[in-house]
């Protein structure tokens, strides 16, 4: 054991528990890094960045030399992962952070989460740290909600910041929980919503192959100012665009699926998220041929705005479409939204014309009102 970890205590939670790591460890270590999921995710390298239990060392024996100690994250009394911080600086009282769940299909059920939390608790507690960093490789955007949900906040994106296995580069997204830096009230996140005809989860990149046979529809992209996506590459490029803006904090974006049989039929977004103000654009939202003029997009309009007045407590919530998009017009003033003017000539889409937007909004106060037929709507 090394000197560091022998000093570590052993940190536990409701489920899972953080006890120092030793070079007995090693062979977890291995496995873990031999996963291809995990590997990609991690660090954005081919499995067997580890080849021999010696090389595992190695890397305990690095995070051990520069301030830090390495932890096993255990899950059900065996070892699932690995946290550990380093750059301890006492005068500074900061340190950095990294953290693994060697086990994908572990991913998405919390546990990383509270691991973190563990490691932050022990880091402010007994440490005395102030402030708390991570990097986190722009496109594990379920890592990034995580990370969030736990406190951190996004500083920035250092660009092509790391050359991957693949012989791409990816950004690195750099983020902080400082002590004493609170959520603000409203802070819409991804979040799954529920209703009766549709889900609407949380937008991936690996969602693209099967999204793409709905998107692939000229008719949804006429009057967008993005061309179609004429793969599924491009529809990749599309959903990471939309995600680095939800990773900087302007965006959420949603894939919806039907109830009946969880297929994809359409996609929405909340975007230019305004959080003093305690606004949101609903937008970018679109339909499949088979779910259009069906209760999915009253449903889903309903459960968003339901999520940000409700759940969020927004002050006013916004929706704009195409000056020559009439059908989504006659779309919103059937919610109930009020129309509240044009925004001449504000935007050029892709095929160079200059756009004019018609915005509709629906204050808290009309909120009682436009539930209500709402649900009338959906009653039907």
């Amino acid at each position: 054991m090394t000197v560091s970890s022998a000093r570590a205590p052993t940190l536990r939670g409701r489920r899972v528990t953080l006890r120092p790591m030793t070079h007995a460890d090693a062979p977890h270590a291995v496995r873990w890094a031999n996963d291809a999921d995990f590997a990609w995710y991690q660090w954005g390298r081919r499995p067997g960045r580890f080849p021999d239990d010696e090389a595992a060392c190695k890397w305990m024996d690095v995070i051990t030399e520069h301030r830090g100690v390495m932890f096993v994250i255990e899950y059900e009394g065996r070892p699932i992962g690995q946290a550990n911080y380093r750059d301890l600086q006492p005068k500074g009282k900061s340190a950095e952070v990294g953290i693994g769940i060697g086990e994908p299909a572990l991913w998405g059920k919390g546990i990383g989460r509270e691991a973190l939390g563990l490691l932050v608790r022990h880091l402010v507690d007994d440490l005395q740290v102030h402030r708390v960093t991570l990097s986190v490789l722009a496109f594990n955007d379920r890592a990034i909600a995580s990370y969030k949900a736990a406190g951190f906040e996004v500083e920035g994106i250092e660009r092509d910041g790391v050359m991957t296995d693949h012989g791409t580069w990816a950004d690195d997204v750099k983020m902080a929980y400082v002590v004493g830096q609170s959520r603000l009230e409203f802070d819409p996140r991804p979040v799954v919503l529920t209703g009766t005809h549709i889900r609407l989860e949380p937008l991936r990149r690996e969602h693209a192959a099967e999204l793409f046979s709905v998107a692939h529809d000229d008719d949804i992209w006429r009057l967008f100012l993005v061309p179609m996506p004429r793969d599924v590459v491009e529809l990749e490029r599309w959903i990471a665009a939309a995600l680095e803006e939800q990773t900087l904090g302007n965006q959420v974006a949603f894939i919806t699926r039907r109830m009946s049989d969880g297929a994809p039929i359409g996609s929405t977004r909340f975007l230019h998220i305004d959080r003093a103000n305690k606004t949101a654009e609903i937008g970018w939202t679109f339909l499949g041929r088979d779910a259009r003029r069906t209760v999915a997009n009253t449903e889903a309009k309903y459960l968003q705005l339901r999520h940000l007045f409700d759940e969020l407590g927004a002050n006013r919530v916004w929706l704009q479409t195409d000056k020559l998009n009439e059908r989504s017009q006659r779309a919103m003033e059937r919610l109930g939204a009020i129309k509240e003017g044009e925004l001449r000539d504000d935007r050029i889409s892709h095929d160079g014309r200059v756009r004019t937007s018609v915005v509709y909004g629906i204050t808290r106060s009309d909120w009682p009102s436009v539930r209500a037929r709402i649900e009338g709507l959906l009653a039907r």
